[in-house]
């Protein structure tokens, strides 16, 4: 399953950003219908009993998780309909010019493109994952799988995000679009550091949390570092503060996004990061 979603990643960050129309219309796609995937299995979980047969008794996360997992579905919906416009669009607009390796002033390049879409893509993943992880019981057949693939790619990202934040050390990002206001920069900037805080404990604090027999990462098993004194700070931290934080700056980042290219007509900021 790990291997599964990490060759998607690698997939989409290659193909969004290709020069090639065809490419780039198929990763778009391929998105769509990753998403597709993953709203069938919620679907599914509603339908075969899964979400009902969560336990009144269950911590409160727990209880509230199908109803997550729903609302996720939705915006996923929205979502796969925007992907497969924006196929369309693809397709109807040629690109030409090459796109460097490293940042310039106006965009970013190959690498900081290809490291944000692959942690995207695997953080899109992983949030489901971790949900449904939640919810199966013990002595669910499915959930070592889910275990293994979430504990694997998290370490992933948190490889990819410690990557990422040398290149842009060795590369700085492009400067913030001039017609932005100072509070807007200021209000982009925090939201950055705080998803890269995110980012970065949250498979810290799962590590933490410690599991039985160790930690997987695609099919090599090692032994966590097990504090008792800070596993159930970091459970509490894994589960709740920063899934929260997480939607919140994404939420923002996104939607940021969305007003300029839509409310603002201004296609800079999406062109920064996408072709």
């Amino acid at each position: 399953m790990a291997i599964g979603y990490l060759m998607l990643a690698i997939v989409l960050a290659g193909t969004l950003n290709a020069k090639a129309v065809w490419l780039r219309a198929a990763g778009t796609l391929v998105a769509a219908l990753a998403l597709c995937m993953m709203v069938l299995s919620i679907v599914l979980a509603d339908l075969d009993g899964t979400f009902a047969a969560v336990p009144a008794s269950a911590s409160l996360i727990h209880r509230i998780t199908p109803t997550i997992l729903n609302v996720q579905a939705v915006i996923a919906t929205i979502a796969i309909l925007f992907l497969g416009w924006s196929a369309w669009i693809q397709v109807r607009r040629p690109v030409v010019a090459a796109l460097p390796l490293r940042n310039d002033t106006r965009q970013f390049g190959k690498a900081s493109r290809a490291f944000h879409w692959s942690i995207a893509v695997l953080m899109f993943c992983l949030v489901p994952i971790g949900l449904f992880m939640a919810i199966l019981p013990e002595s669910s057949p499915e959930r070592a799988g889910f275990v293994c693939a979430h504990q694997s790619l998290g370490l992933t990202v948190l490889l990819l995000v410690i990557g990422r934040i040398g290149w842009i050390a060795f590369n700085p990002p492009p400067p913030p679009l001039t017609i932005s206001t100072a509070l807007e920069r200021r209000a982009g900037s925090a939201v950055h550091v705080c998803l890269y805080v995110v980012l970065l404990a949250f498979p810290i604090s799962g590590y933490l949390v410690g599991q039985d027999p160790g930690i997987d990462l695609y099919g090599w098993t090692f032994a966590p570092i097990v504090w008792p004194s800070a596993s159930k700070s970091a459970l509490s931290i894994h589960s709740w503060v920063l899934p929260t934080l997480l939607y919140v700056m994404l939420g923002l980042h996104i939607g940021a996004v969305l007003k300029r290219h839509f409310g603002v007509h201004d296609r800079s900021a999406v062109r920064r990061m996408l072709r």
